[in-house]
């Protein structure tokens, strides 16, 4: 049962209002995201290495994730690792990717010229974003309590925690390419052991700790923690969302196999504490002042030198992008 990537909030704005991120940013933001999808190769990891995550050659290892983790904002880096099932989700895109770029790359799609030119706007965007980012260091005192207290109080209303589920499962795995009947086979498994679970007096941890094939939440008896509505895929979260604390759902089919899950609580949608929106109160307030002295960098860059523009020469430009 794996959590999808959680969406990412609204910016908070000290006024109350979703800032919007001015074009440059936008642009540069865009293309890093091309580039960071371009710097993974497919390839045999080393002997000995700690794999992560697979797909038939292409093979993540625990450094190469971390070294992915670390191109990451803090604030994004942070929603990737709260949870396992985050990481998971994460590394099974990663991969993904990587198939995809050992793909088109085995194909020379990397050499065409107009991926060439893209590649090359991705790397010079980068080199922008980074040293106009050196030019504005952060300021870790701010922002101070009373700024965060003044953030929170204007933006109440929208810091909202979705509904939150605490659920423990069973996972039956299904190997990549099993055909139909190896499937069902499993699913067979999988609603004997549903059968048992819902059983008077069953206890769940016991049978996820010895017939679950997810080796980390077996262990805690097939506790998962708490996932958030929004977080979960939608078949987990249909499954879910009906039942009540205590009950046992039928298998689900996911990615990787058959789960039962278990409701061991839920906490109903409600208003975020100060306390838990401090981070991602500061996280936004940090990037708006980070906006604002770039900002106002590129002002003073035009107020020194201003830019030409040939009036005549951009008007024929525009004639002919518009066909005329």
């Amino acid at each position: 049962m794996r959590a999808r990537p959680p969406v990412t909030s609204p910016r908070i704005s000290p006024l109350g209002k979703q800032q919007k991120p001015h074009l440059m940013s936008m642009l540069i933001r865009a293309v890093s995201l091309l580039l960071t999808a371009l710097l993974l190769i497919a390839a045999d990891a080393p002997p000995g290495a700690d794999l992560v995550a697979q797909r038939g050659d292409v093979r993540l290892t625990g450094a190469e994730l971390q070294d992915v983790l670390g191109l990451l904002d803090p604030a994004a880096r942070a929603q990737v690792t709260a949870t396992q099932q985050n990481l998971a989700n994460f590394a099974r895109e990663r991969v993904l990717n990587m198939a995809i770029l050992a793909e088109a790359k085995a194909k020379k799609w990397d050499t065409q010229p107009d991926i060439v030119r893209k590649v090359a706007e991705a790397r010079d965007a980068v080199v922008t974003q980074t040293y106009l980012a050196s030019l504005v260091p952060p300021d870790p005192a701010y922002p101070n309590d009373a700024d965060v207290a003044a953030a929170y109080e204007s933006n109440k209303s929208r810091l909202v925690l979705p509904r939150q589920y605490h659920l423990a499962q069973i996972v039956l795995t299904v190997k990549p390419g099993a055909t139909p009947q190896e499937d069902e086979e499993v699913h067979k498994k999988a609603l004997s052991l549903r059968t048992q679970a819902a059983r008077p007096n069953a206890d769940f941890a016991e049978l996820a700790r010895k017939n679950s094939q997810d080796p980390q939440s077996a262990e805690k008896g097939g506790d998962v923690g708490w996932l958030q509505e929004p977080n979960m895929i939608p078949v987990v979260r249909d499954a879910v969302s009906g039942m009540i604390e205590s009950g046992i759902s039928q298998p689900v089919r996911v990615a990787d196999g058959w789960h039962i899950m278990k409701l061991l609580a839920m906490k109903p949608a409600g208003p975020i504490s100060l306390q838990d929106a401090r981070p991602q109160i500061v996280a936004a307030l940090r990037q708006a002042r980070t906006q604002r002295l770039e900002r106002a960098y590129l002002d003073d860059m035009l107020k020194a030198q201003p830019i030409q523009l040939n009036e005549i020469e951009l008007a024929k430009q525009a004639n002919e992008a518009a066909g005329k």
